[in-house]
Formats: structure tokens, C-alpha cells, sequence
């Protein structure tokens, strides 16, 4: 009897600590997420007010995302145009796709539905 509990609560810390590991790194993907979220508005509506480059003031926010994202050697042409007097556009682009790279670590990659079409076993009236 001593043995299957003593297996039992192996098991149950085995899955409380992958639970721990999971959510830590999604809470670890969570904050930048938000801060591309809070910055991208932002650009957004300077980009509508016509404004062309990115404000100096920018330049904290922007060093703390780097420093929460650290380095991204895939995203190398990305990161480097996370930084202030840049382009608006550029730096929205360049938003973007780190989001998505931290969506992909998060979630997983994305299902490419251009792929493999579906195909209904039923037929359609058109």
C-alpha cells in the first residue's frame, strides 16, 4: 500500500511541477505580449495623425521589451529596428513579428490551412 502512494504522490508533483513550468513560461510570453499590444495602439495613432518617426520618448519601453524578449536570432532584422527614430511603419512591422514569434512559443506554430484543403464528404447546393 506504501508503495502505490508514495507512486501516487510522485505522479501528483510530477504534474504539479509541469503545470508550474507551463505557466511560467507563458506568463514569461504574457508581459511583452501586453507591452507590443499597449505600443502597437499607439503607433497606430501616431500613423494616423501622419506623424513619420518614432518619438525619442519611446526608448524606454522599447529597451524594456528587448530585455524581457531577449535574443532572437531568427528575428534578427526584426530586433534590430526595435528602436526609436525609426520608421513608424517599421517599427510597427517589426512589432508584429516578434508577437508572432512569442505567439508561436506560446501556442505552438500556426496550422497553414493553404496546405491541405478540406474536403467535405458532403455536397453543397450553389
Amino acid at each position: 500500500m506504501t508503495g502505490l502512494l508514495a507512486q501516487t504522490n510522485a505522479h501528483i508533483r510530477d504534474a504539479e511541477q509541469r503545470h508550474r513550468d507551463r505557466k511560467a513560461r507563458q506568463d514569461r510570453v504574457r508581459r511583452p505580449i501586453a507591452l507590443i499590444d499597449r505600443l502597437l495602439q499607439e503607433l497606430e495613432e501616431m500613423n494616423i495623425k501622419g506623424m513619420k518617426r518614432v518619438p525619442v520618448s519611446y526608448e524606454p519601453r522599447l529597451e524594456e521589451l528587448l530585455a524581457l524578449v531577449g535574443p532572437m536570432p531568427e528575428l534578427a532584422s526584426a530586433m534590430a529596428n526595435i528602436k526609436v527614430k525609426v520608421g513608424i511603419a517599421k517599427l510597427m512591422d517589426a512589432l508584429f513579428a516578434v508577437e508572432e514569434a512569442l505567439f508561436t512559443e506560446r501556442h505552438g506554430p500556426p496550422i497553414d490551412t493553404d496546405n491541405e484543403p478540406f474536403e467535405s464528404p458532403f455536397f453543397t447546393a450553389a
